[in-house]
């Protein structure tokens, strides 16, 4: 069962999201900021992390780059949920915080599952490759 931690300091959208992959048979963790959202990261091994990028904390990016900077996470898909329409966000969180894909809110729940099958069936098939080619 893959793990999936959700990112987001709004209660109730933390809950759909939390319910929507439930649903679909993903074991599930919340975190409403990017302290306790880190914690995670040390403790659970995860299959993907959903990080909305306005926290109270630490915003969203600088949770993504401390996952993708960290040789024992940097495997770790990243989707960012975000209301912020700007280029200036994807273009910082693609190169700077190396995210692996945008969602903007409000999120259609067809469209956040399809995102996360393809990341999480992405991330498999690319660690299937790395066994193999270490096998070798």
């Amino acid at each position: 069962m893959a793990k999936i931690l959700i990112v987001e300091d709004e209660i109730s959208i933390s809950e759909m999201l939390k319910t929507c992959l439930e649903k679909q048979g993903y074991m599930v963790i919340t975190a409403e900021n990017g302290a306790k959202a880190l914690n995670w990261v040390k403790e659970v091994k995860l299959d993907l992390a959903i990080v909305d990028l306005g926290l109270p904390d630490i915003n969203g990016l600088e949770v993504c780059a401390a996952i993708k900077d960290d040789p024992r996470t940097s495997c770790i898909p990243i989707m960012i949920l975000t209301g912020n329409l700007s280029n200036e966000a994807r273009i910082k969180g693609n190169l700077e915080a190396k995210a692996d894909l945008y969602l903007n809110k409000p999120i259609e729940l067809a469209d956040l599952r399809a995102a996360v099958g393809t990341l999480i069936g992405r991330a498999e098939k690319k660690k299937l490759l790395l066994r193999n080619v270490y096998k070798n």
